[in-house]
């Protein structure tokens, strides 16, 4: 894994991610079938590349991945959370390409991620976010040990479910 670095990773992330149907299938921003791929790399550039910078600032890495060939596989890290969520606790993410799919490449880079925030960050907490029936989003979660803590709701009453994963105790 490496820093995501715009320059090298960005058009990978579009390709990758943005752009498959099949990852942003549950994300309403890219759901109208108007849209074209120039469409989507604009909203992903609004969205994220903001984010990603904010991130930084607070010590955040976004992380891509990629095979030893140098092969696009996705991303994850930790981000500031959005409303309804908000809050001092960092959210983790993932993504990765449809290809890298159930192979448990998110399971190894949530550790990962986890694991960097515990030792560098000093972090106490580390929240997910459901913002849709993603069953494999869901399994993630349970395999990384977050818990259920509560639902948010959005101004327009979209349920978002927030998961909690606390610092292991010594020992």
């Amino acid at each position: 894994m490496t820093p995501f670095d715009r320059d090298s990773d960005w058009s990978d992330f579009v390709a990758g991610l943005i752009l498959d149907p099949v990852v942003t299938r549950y994300w309403a921003d890219f759901a109208d079938p108007a849209l074209t791929d120039a469409d989507k790399e604009r909203l992903a550039a609004d969205e994220f590349l903001p984010w990603f910078e904010e991130d930084r600032a607070r010590g955040f890495v976004g992380w891509v991945l990629r095979t030893p060939a140098g092969e696009f596989v996705g991303f994850s890290g930790l981000t500031t959370a959005d409303e309804p969520v908000g809050g001092p606790d960092p959210e983790f993410g993932c993504m990765f390409a449809t290809r890298w799919h159930g192979q448990g490449l998110a399971t190894e880079a949530g550790r990962a991620v986890i694991g960097d925030g515990w030792a560098r960050l000093g972090l106490e907490r580390v929240i997910t976010v459901l913002d849709s029936p993603n069953l494999a989003s869901r399994r993630l979660v349970d395999k990384l040990g977050f818990r259920f803590d509560r639902a948010a709701f959005s101004d327009q009453a979209k349920p978002f479910l927030v998961f909690v994963l606390d610092r292991p105790g010594p020992g």
